[in-house]
């Protein structure tokens, strides 16, 4: 084998490429892990009709991967996420409310997520509305309205209703 061989990928590898791609890698690497993985196979005029049929059926499940995120993007563009906080009376947090406390939050309501699809670069810091921004597919972006109420505020609009 030489410096480097042409293989088909059988899967998904991060930060190689998608199932169904040809790429051209170290014989070492596909040798070591692609192979006994089964992620990949070496390229041959047998393993060229392959790469269509994953190519096809890649497609086919990439559009109703971004289906189900547009119907989900959907959902979570109307909704505003309540979080409730500790703050004092001049409205400072006693911390702050970050991705993961947004996504345990979203989980409660039903809805699961993963904290890549959340991009927060900072915690929210402050009582009022945020904006979170979604990345649920590589062509569904779209935006999450959180709102920050102090935690008396939040049981005092309870007992309200």
């Amino acid at each position: 084998m030489g410096k480097s061989i042409e293989v088909i990928l059988l899967e998904d590898v991060p930060e190689l490429g998608r199932s169904g791609d040809a790429c051209r890698v170290r014989s070492g690497y596909a040798r070591n892990f692609l192979f006994p993985q089964k992620l990949a196979t070496t390229m041959t005029a047998g393993t060229k009709r392959l790469i269509e049929k994953k190519r096809a059926e890649a497609v086919v499940r990439l559009s109703k991967e971004k289906e189900e995120a547009e119907a989900l993007l959907q959902k979570l563009e109307k909704m505003t996420l309540t979080c409730s906080v500790k703050a004092n009376a001049d409205g400072r947090l006693f911390g702050s409310v970050s991705a993961g406390d947004v996504l345990a939050k979203l989980a409660a309501e039903g809805i699961e997520l993963q904290k890549k699809q959340l991009a927060m670069h900072e915690p929210f810091k402050s009582l009022g509305e945020h904006e979170a921004l979604l990345s649920l597919h590589p062509e569904v972006r779209g935006k999450l309205k959180v709102k920050v109420v102090a935690e008396k505020a939040a049981e005092g609009s309870a007992k309200a209703e």
